[in-house]
């Protein structure tokens, strides 16, 4: 293998990248400064629930920290601290070290063990998850100190359901950091009871939310009774234990019993302590840890045997079906395992991929049904599980066969479009691409890569080293040395005096793209074979993997007796008879060895030969009874010992005797490892026999359960196996089929052809569709504009309009005091008047103490307030002529201190039409997508604007001065969707309004259009995450995506696997987000930016955006080690990665893509899951392009949605109907039981009067008592299950299942009336 320095793979211009990297930053810094000084004005006046912006400014992962967990530190600095240990060591290193010191400091400081060990523990935790998500704040409960049975005292660590965001290695590495400090601070070790182990056991048994691993029984029992300190946890499930209901110390803080399930234990012991059991042992065996010696025996549990000899590794690349598990309606499979026709993998890394995102060509994004847009999840089967699809034109689009027999390869969107409706079958799906990286992410051994133009291309360019050998190129191709580019590829100068790096790296380039798409005759390709060593490169390297080598014969003679006119080859008479629809079971050909032939040939529909041409992706077309192959069918002729020569097709070399040979060859072995078969099954009977026989006699006995199976087992074990007869020939036999089943025809060809010959289809990708893209608001449901709470007073809708209409309205709000006027007011101005003019007090109010505050979840009181004369007043202050009709409220707070948002916001929000989210910020949600270059013609930015942002040269290094240049992106720079544009226009020109007219200052904005909002500044935010980060809006697209850098995405703890994020202005997340009004329950502090990051560092952002592809292209060495299918880190150091750029400035600058993106919003503006109305429609859109894949079944796609969506939604809907409640549709109240009044009773206030009302001020609410579920709702799905049982067929099984479940569903709500019948209905 080749190596070679890592330094020098990632080459860029590092000066001027430098300067433009501290000029960018200075720029944010700047504008930063301008919209914080303006907020920080606008709260000085004393209006919102702070007199400071809340949403702090951090630059790097330390001050992230300190300023996350400000609430738990207690004004403790732990910035520099940690700033110098991240310099000095790794980032789980600097947690641990980070967790001690501040566990100690806070002990000495305040002498509460608790504590300190809580404000480590969330320190080191935060540190591990680069202090954005919430897990440190909300995935922590608490920390007690606990009594064993003896009554020593011990850590217990409660976890609770946002723990799952930290991720495996956090989790585990949290328990391993508590257990330190308890050390640390002389807290004795957990010693569990034997109900304390049971309960955990029987909780993991119940347990029913998804889990990478769930151990069993005997292993949780290890971890569990060996782990030094307890893994409690808050009930997080409503299911409840029954064998271990009430255990000691598994109790809340008042001591009642936790009787429900603890998610957050499964999670920690599950996916942490299991799973990532070898992080965990690598620490403590570093740190000398004592008490974690058990964690040895898990540490293997994710890894497979790898002690087999490396000669017995098999070729067959294995097939992976987990994506395939829930099958989800209306959204297609597109390729099953690894099958023919499914997506082709493709090495490489395009503009818009990386980072989990895939690239796909946008002709077969179309093809599949337009389900596949910019931004739809597809789950696949490797590298990753998920991946978001963008656009690569330099990938090969789909094949299809016509119904007037055509098969060729559609390379425009306006092709298929001509065809689209005479398209019978899609033969291929085309290229799928994805870069090294992916599969060192997620930590999969590489499959063999294809030889395409990439390898072909490498190869030459490995080939020519000298300048005589690139003479000798142009001469092979009749052209001019000065066509060519400069130099050579890869070395040697081409100007006295040397070239620098950069020009070297350039001119690689150069190469790479000329070698691999130049145009070549048949001569040329032999000519440069046999000259450099080089493989046949597509599109005569045909897919001869695929072909079952008994179909050769056949070809052969059709070929024989072909004719070759105009540059075009006719096979005479090789048509006749065909019909899209036809299908003949003698094919003329016996029955293989595997008694039928592969289903992807589909040669019972086609024949031999057409069937054969189809599978080696041999384009023809029809003419008459001759089936034709207009060009490239040098290739088929020589792969299969044929030549043209007088005239006529005739054999060069015999394929016949290699055929018989191999054939029989393949028979006995087949028939060797069916012997051996039967032998192990044999010895299995026997063994079976004594097992029964030893288990009868143990419980005869008296034994009990786990013994019985002991001795079962013992004497099962006691039957020996010899071993085959022949040990050799056994594994010659494996080994041979093995071969077989990867090359098939292959090997014949390397065997007639002179030529060098490489797989050109190794790898199918398969795949389905995931989550569609999506580009919409993020509402809370139902959407509100004000968050002020009207109670039921504003109908269904909850108008705060028609709850003002009422005067006074009862809610629950939170005590309140003014300190002018010293009445009591709930809002955070008092609303008193001080006379009957409109004018108010407006004293700013204080919280009012009352005993018990610090028990309370919440500090609400019901009280009286005069909702109408308030918005009167508002109305006037805002110089409002008249409020908006349809202003949206809540029905009440649920935040600690239940005090409402200045209710002036949610008036000028509903004049904006601008929704809200429940911090106070108004968001727009776009799919993740990678980006790292860009043309300003593609994202609707002039260049000249483009150029006051900042972007001064293009990626070649030339000065900006066209729409048409290349750019790289910047870092923290933001294509949004154009379907976001009124979305954020509505905002700004909100947030100007709140500055007019609330604040009394100058709008900011001023924006009325697209490009006015180019250039201004927002935040970037992830829904498990509590950390913002800064970004710039520099341009658009029409993709439903949001597009940025990777190392932006990884920011946010995010990939682009199909997930959605959310922007926001600037301004309007520092103006109206607070703390003050977030949720109070577990989770409450999620998704909301408690912190913002003003600058990117790759070495301080989650680990996944370091796996980036940088480089413009692979080496031969890359394509040539891919072969035997190594792990990634075997070939790490010959790829350009981010990782290795970490600390200089190409971490963000200087990346290189192999392949080009083209329009960067190609392909389907939505998803057809998002533009077909009804299920119903998506259903039958989905299974009609099964029945259109080769690589699909419908017929198993359709058992699979009705077992794995419509039967457990029918079910469900089943239970639920039985078990509903019914609801008021006046009030919405629910009772378990319909009232015996047939209508609400719910008692609500007539008058806004306040606490103490008498009862004659209150009246029955009176609404219409309505059923929670319908009819309708359980019956949905069960027309379209029958239509596509007639429709597709599916296994008796599932009609049996469907049938027994719309019988139930029947019996459920017709009548079951008793026929009465007599001797003559027999009759």
């Amino acid at each position: 293998m080749i190596r070679m320095e890592k330094g020098h793979l990632a080459v860029y211009d590092r000066a001027r990248m430098d300067s433009e990297r501290d000029a960018y930053q200075k720029r944010l810094d700047v504008q930063a400064d301008e919209v914080y000084q303006l907020a920080g004005q606008a709260k000085a006046k004393g209006l919102d629930f702070s007199d400071e912006v809340e949403i702090p400014r951090t630059a790097d992962l330390a001050s992230r920290t300190e300023r996350l967990l400000e609430e738990y530190l207690d004004g403790m600095s732990i910035e520099d601290g940690l700033r110098d240990l991240l310099k000095a060591s790794d980032r789980e290193t600097a947690a641990i070290e980070i967790a001690l010191d501040v566990a100690k400091r806070m002990h000495a400081r305040t002498g509460d063990i608790a504590k300190a060990i809580d404000s480590g523990l969330r320190v080191g935790l935060a540190v591990l998850t680069e202090a954005v998500l919430v897990a440190p704040l909300e995935g922590i409960g608490g920390v007690r100190i606990m009594n064993n049975a003896d009554g020593s005292e011990f850590l217990s660590i409660d976890y609770a359901g946002p723990i799952r965001a930290a991720g495996g290695t956090a989790q585990a590495l949290g328990v391993l950091i508590g257990d330190m400090i308890r050390r640390e601070l002389g807290v004795s070790r957990y010693v569990p009871t034997t109900p304390e182990v049971e309960r955990v056991k029987e909780e993991f048994g119940l347990y029913r939310v998804g889990l990478q691993y769930k151990p069993p029984p005997e292993e949780i029992e290890v971890i569990v009774r060996a782990c030094p300190v307890m893994v409690n946890g808050e009930e997080t499930e409503s299911q409840e234990c029954a064998g271990y209901k009430e255990v000691r110390n598994i109790v809340n803080t008042n001591n009642s019993p936790r009787t429900r399930i603890r998610g957050g234990v499964m999670l920690v012991i599950g996916e942490g302590l299991c799973l990532k059991a070898p992080k965990i042992l690598k620490h403590t065996e570093r740190l000398e840890v004592p008490g974690w010696e058990f964690i040895a025996q898990f540490a293997g549990k994710d890894k497979s045997d790898s002690n087999g000899d490396e000669k017995d590794k098999r070729r067959v690349i294995s097939k992976v079906d987990r994506y395939m598990d829930d099958v989800i309606a209306g959204r297609p499979v597109f390729g099953e395992p690894g099958g023919p026709g499914g997506f082709r993998l493709r090495y490489g890394r395009s503009r818009a991929s990386g980072l989990a995102a895939a690239g796909i060509n946008p002709v077969s994004m179309e093809a599949h049904g337009g389900f596949i847009s910019v931004g739809t999840q597809l789950k696949t089967e490797r590298p990753g599980k998920a991946c978001a699809a963008t656009p690569c034109i330099d990938l090969d689009g789909p094949t299809v066969l016509l119904q007037d027999g055509s098969y060729r390869r559609i390379s425009t969107i306006d092709e298929w479009k001509s065809c689209s409706a005479d398209v019978v079958t899609i033969w291929d799906s085309g290229e799928i691409l994805s870069g090294f990286g992916e599969f060192l992410e997620n930590n999969k051994d590489l499959v063999p890569s294809g030889y395409n133009r990439d390898w072909w291309a490498a190869d030459l360019a490995d080939a020519l080293d000298h300048p005589d050998k690139v003479e000798a190129f142009a001469a092979i191709l009749g052209v001019d040395r000065g066509s060519l580019p400069p130099g050579i590829p890869f070395n040697g100068a081409i100007k006295r005096g040397g070239e620098s790096n950069l020009e070297r790296s350039q001119r690689k380039r150069d190469w790479q793209l000329y070698l691999r798409d130049m145009n070549l005759t048949w001569g040329q390709v032999c000519h440069a074979i046999k000259e450099y060593g080089a493989a046949v490169p597509p599109p005569w390297n045909l897919w001869w993997s695929d072909l079952p080598m008994s179909f050769a014969p056949q070809l052969i003679e059709a070929l024989c007796r072909s004719e070759i006119n105009d540059g075009g080859l006719r096979m005479l008479g090789a048509a006749a008879g065909w019909a899209p629809d036809s299908h003949n079971e003698d094919i003329g050909l016996p029955a293989p060895s595997t008694g039928e032939w592969p289903g992807w040939t589909m040669v019972h529909d086609h024949g031999v030969v057409k069937s054969s041409l189809m599978t080696l992706g041999v384009e023809h077309h029809h003419e008459g009874d001759d089936i034709v192959i207009p060009s490239t069918w040098e290739g088929l002729l020589d792969g299969l010992g044929l030549e043209f020569a007088s005239g006529t097709v005739r054999i060069a070399v015999d394929a016949g005797p290699h055929i018989k040979d191999r054939v029989a060859r393949i028979r006995e072995a087949t028939d060797t490892i069916a012997k051996e078969n039967e032998r192990l099954e044999e010895i299995e009977a026997v063994r079976a026999v004594e097992r029964m026989r030893a288990e009868t006699s143990a419980r005869q006995m008296g034994m009990g359960i786990s013994e019985t199976d002991a001795e079962g087992r013992s004497a099962a074990a006691a039957i020996e196996d010899p071993g085959p007869d022949d040990p050799g020939l056994l594994k010659a036999a494996y080994s041979l089929l093995d071969d077989h089943e990867v090359d098939r025809s292959l090997w014949l060809v390397r065997r007639l052809s002179n030529l060098r010959w490489e797989d050109s289809v190794p790898c199918r990708v398969g795949s389905r569709m995931g989550r569609p893209e999506k580009a919409g608001v993020r509402e809370m449901k139902p959407k509100v504009h004000a968050l002020y709470p009207i109670g039921e007073s504003g109908g269904p809708q909850r108008l705060l309009g028609q709850a003002a209409a009422m005067g006074s309205v009862r809610v629950e709000m939170g005590p309140r005091v003014c300190d002018k006027c010293g009445k009591d007011s709930p809002h955070l101005r008092c609303h008193h008047r001080l006379s009957e003019e409109v004018e108010e007090c407006g004293g700013r109010t204080s919280i009012r103490k009352r005993r018990g505050d610090h028990n309370r979840r919440r500090m609400g009181q019901r009280t009286s307030v005069p909702l109408g004369k308030i918005v009167e007043t508002k109305r006037r202050a805002l110089g409002l002529e008249r409020i908006p009709d349809r202003i949206k409220a809540v029905k009440g707070l649920i935040s600690v201190g239940q005090t409402p948002e200045p209710i002036e916001k949610g008036i000028l929000r509903a004049r904006h039409g601008v929704s809200v989210f429940r911090d106070g910020t108004s968001r727009y949600d776009m799919s993740d997508v990678p980006l790292t270059h860009f043309r300003p013609s593609e994202i609707g930015t002039p260049w000249q604007r483009l150029a006051e942002l900042g972007y001064s040269h293009d990626v070649f290094g030339n000065p900006l001065g066209s729409d048409e240049q290349m750019l790289e992106l910047l870092p923290q720079d933001f294509v949004a969707s154009r379907s976001a544009r009124e979305h954020l226009l509505s905002t700004c020109a909100f947030v100007d309004d709140l500055l007019v007219r609330f604040y009394n200052m100058e709008p900011f904005y001023g924006a009325t259009d697209e490009q006015d909002l180019v250039g201004h500044l927002g935040i970037g935010l992830a829904p498990h995450t509590s950390g913002g980060v800064l970004c710039r809006i520099i341009g658009w697209t029409s993709a439903s995506a949001g597009y940025a850098h990777p190392l932006f995405h990884a920011a946010k703890r995010r990939n682009c696997d199909g997930d959605e994020d959310s922007l926001m202005m600037l301004l309007d997340g520092l103006l109206n987000f607070s703390k003050s009004i977030l949720p109070s329950g577990r989770g409450g502090r999620m998704d909301a930016p408690l912190v913002l990051s003003t600058r990117i560092d790759a070495s301080e952002i989650d680990k996944e955006a370091l796996n980036v592809d940088c480089s413009w292209s692979y080496s031969k060495a890359f394509y040539e080690g891919t072969k035997s299918q190594p792990h990634p880190s075997e070939l790490v150091d010959i790829i350009d990665l981010v990782d290795d750029r970490v600390g200089t400035v190409g971490e963000i600058r200087g990346y290189g893509w192999t392949h080009d993106s083209g329009e960067l919003d190609s392909g389907p503006v939505n998803s057809s899951y998002k533009t077909l109305e009804t299920m119903e429609d998506k259903m039958l859109a989905q299974l009609a392009i099964g029945r259109r894949l080769r690589s699909v079944s419908a017929a198993r796609v359709a058992s699979q949605v009705i077992e794995s969506h419509f039967l457990p939604d029918l079910r469900g809907n089943l239970m639920a109907f039985t078990r509903q409640k019914v609801r008021c549709v006046k009030c919405a109240h629910s009772y378990r039981r319909m009232p015996l009044a047939g209508k609400c009773i719910q008692t609500t206030s007539s008058r806004g009067m306040g606490l103490g009302a008498s009862e004659d001020d209150s009246v029955l609410c009176g609404g219409n008592v309505v059923l929670t579920v319908s009819e309708g709702a359980v019956r949905k799905y069960i027309e379209i299950t029958r239509d596509v049982i007639e429709r597709y067929g599916v296994d008796d099984y599932t009609k049996q299942r469907v049938g027994w479940m719309t019988g139930s569903v029947d019996s459920l709500f017709n009548d079951d009336k008793v026929t009465v019948m007599t001797l003559e209905d027999f009759i």
